[in-house]
């Protein structure tokens, strides 16, 4: 509606939901937006007000009617400017809302200012949840001039003429006779147009009877106010609000019109919108509770009252810190429309911990505020659970994967020195055997030692010519044995690099032995070294099988490989101890083609080296 923002104050209160809630605030905020623009759009004043006849809220109109401010206007009651001679009347009014539920009456009233004019009061009793909908129409240019229409012709048709509201001169037979400009343009019709219609050519099914009955009591009581839906030229439809008198001139009766379709669709969608927030209200799964601008519970869903063990009777109209003294709630930042949160509390009955979340909704009707609160115990615990269950998980496969690989190797090694013993001369070859299969467990070892960070090590400035030279004397035996050529392309002068040698050694290891092991039926590996100034930029480019393209953002995954050797450490090392260095690896491949490794690092490191 209209109301304005007041100020979050220094209230902690209480609040994001389920679907159901989404729904729920989504139709609340599009409700409120149309209401918002019926209410102060309205050329009538319009006011919401207790039964007791407080004002809650009032349009811009209505403050023009009476002269007044929005504030002080809302310091009175309904009926304060009632003039002396028109509160009998308004009395009656009061009387007759609670039995018929809507009253109408003109009445006259003095301003503040000593100005004193006429106004026609409707009121409709709970229109929206337990407030009067009061609509309040300055008629006091339409009675004086009314009144003066039998002293004065002229003046008449000047009123008639120049009325907002739509004017309708009928004779007994109901035949249009006349109809002002206003009225025109009410009923879609021109005014010879309209002349040639029947007050009844306008009402369909239901409503000709309700018009029957209309002028029957018009007949007997000489005027008559109430509303009807009309059927206009070209098919659509109105809701009226009407005023009649009989006999104004001659034989002939006088019908003044309003349109309250607006005003009509408003209280029907309110109280629509009511009925539909209840029901979601009381059936939410999520707790739900109103409070109002003190903090005071007005509402509590179910359950509300089953998250925190509460008992309707004893908590509605208490304050809401009696709840939150129960649990410790930790809110965010509050915003023009509310607030989130979230809140621990020890249940009393299980002793467990449990936790909320909480969302506050500011001003969602007048006054008013609504929070949702959901219990996500079971969710955090399986947060948690699911976090040690992976964390588990790693620890295994690493473990598993260590005694893996270094017991195959060991048993290798052993088998070949039961072999050896009790011998007079020592075999050679498998001597051999044996320093490759420890050089294995050594990378093995090296590697975890590395994702550990058990190994202390220090920066030191490196040939990388040289470095690169020697780990493709280690591998030249492995590439020659797969019919591979490895291609050195280095500049004429040698390139340095500050780095730790073990670690960026191991690196250059993985990668040209995987590059290697890529290529199933022999080929070449192109090894290239080049000084970009302000780094150091290794290719290790092989003609392999290649990785699909969606699975190269998977490398340097723990245990992740592309081939059926090895555990996949190698390339999450290797991944790990060039970001260490301040470098980065870029991997382009075409499968079939080939992969390229470009390794880029630092040429010096500005930080602690060690």
């Amino acid at each position: 509606m209209g109301y304005e923002k007041e100020g979050k104050g220094n209230s902690s209160l209480i609040e994001d939901g389920s679907k159901e809630t989404s729904e729920l605030q989504t139709e609340l905020i599009e409700n409120n937006h149309k209401l918002h623009h019926i209410f102060n759009h309205s050329r009538d004043g319009m006011t919401l007000s207790t039964q007791k006849g407080t004002l809650i809220e009032v349009n811009q109109a209505c403050c023009e009617i009476f002269e007044l401010d929005k504030e002080t206007i809302k310091t009175k009651i309904i009926g304060y400017h009632v003039a002396p001679e028109g509160r009998e009347a308004f009395r009656k009014m009061r009387r007759e809302l609670q039995e018929k539920g809507y009253v109408v009456e003109k009445l006259p009233i003095i301003l503040m200012n000593g100005k004193r004019k006429v106004v026609e009061l409707s009121i409709t009793l709970q229109a929206y949840r337990d407030l009067n909908l009061s609509i309040i129409r300055d008629v006091t240019l339409e009675t004086d001039l009314l009144n003066k229409m039998l002293e004065n012709q002229e003046k008449l048709t000047s009123v008639f003429e120049c009325a907002l509201d739509g004017i309708i001169l009928w004779n007994e037979d109901r035949s249009i006779v006349d109809a002002n400009h206003a009225a025109c343009e009410l009923f879609n019709l021109s005014r010879e147009e309209i002349k040639l219609y029947n007050l009844f050519d306008f009402l369909e099914g239901t409503n000709v009877s309700i018009g029957k009955s209309f002028q029957k009591q018009l007949e007997e009581r000489g005027e008559i106010r109430g509303d009807i839906q009309f059927t206009m030229a070209g098919g659509n439809k109105k809701h009226l609000e009407f005023t009649s008198k009989k006999s104004i001139y001659g034989n002939l009766y006088m019908t003044i019109y309003r349109d309250i379709t607006e005003t009509k669709k408003m209280i029907v969608e309110l109280k629509e919108s009511e009925e539909r927030f209840r029901r979601l209200f009381e059936g939410a799964q999520d707790g739900m509770a109103i409070l109002n601008e003190e903090g005071i519970f007005v509402n509590l869903n179910r359950a509300c009252c089953r998250m925190f063990d509460l008992d309707y009777n004893s908590v509605i109209h208490s304050h809401y810190s009696e709840l939150e003294n129960k649990c410790e709630i930790m809110w965010d930042h509050s915003s023009e429309y509310g607030r989130s949160g979230e809140g621990k509390r020890i249940n009393p009955i299980s002793n467990q911990t449990q936790v909320f979340n909480f969302t506050l909704s500011y001003h969602i009707y007048p006054g008013h505020h609504l929070v949702i609160i959901r219990d996500v115990t079971e969710m955090k615990n399986a947060e948690e659970n699911l976090r040690r269950t992976e964390t588990s998980h790693v620890l295994g496969d690493l473990a598993a994967g260590v005694a893996h690989e270094i017991r195959n190797p060991l048993s290798t090694i052993k088998g070949f020195l039961q072999l050896l013993a009790g011998n007079d001369s020592v075999n050679q070859e498998l001597l051999k055997v044996v320093g490759s299969e420890m050089e294995q467990v050594e990378e093995i070892v090296n590697e975890f030692l590395l994702l550990s960070k058990r190994e202390f090590s220090s920066f030191e400035s490196v040939n990388m010519n040289t470095l690169l030279k020697e780990v493709i004397e280690r591998l030249s035996t492995k590439a020659v044995d797969g019919g591979i050529d490895i291609i050195e392309v280095y500049g004429d002068v040698d390139i340095y690099c500050e780095c730790i040698r073990s670690h960026i050694k191991q690196v250059l290891t993985n990668i040209i032995e995987n590059g290697i092991e890529s290529m199933s039926i022999g080929g070449a590996l192109r090894v290239t070294l080049t000084d970009k100034g302000s780094g150091v930029m290794i290719e290790v480019e092989d003609n392999g099988d290649g990785i699909p393209l969606h699975l190269i953002d998977r490398l340097g995954e723990p245990y992740y490989q592309t081939s059926e050797k090895g555990t996949g450490l190698g390339l999450m090392v290797s991944y790990k101890v060039i970001k260490e260095h301040g470098g980065h690896i870029d991997v382009s491949s075409k499968q079939g083609i080939g992969t390229t490794f470009q390794i880029t690092l630092p040429s010096h490191v500005e930080q602690n080296k060690n």
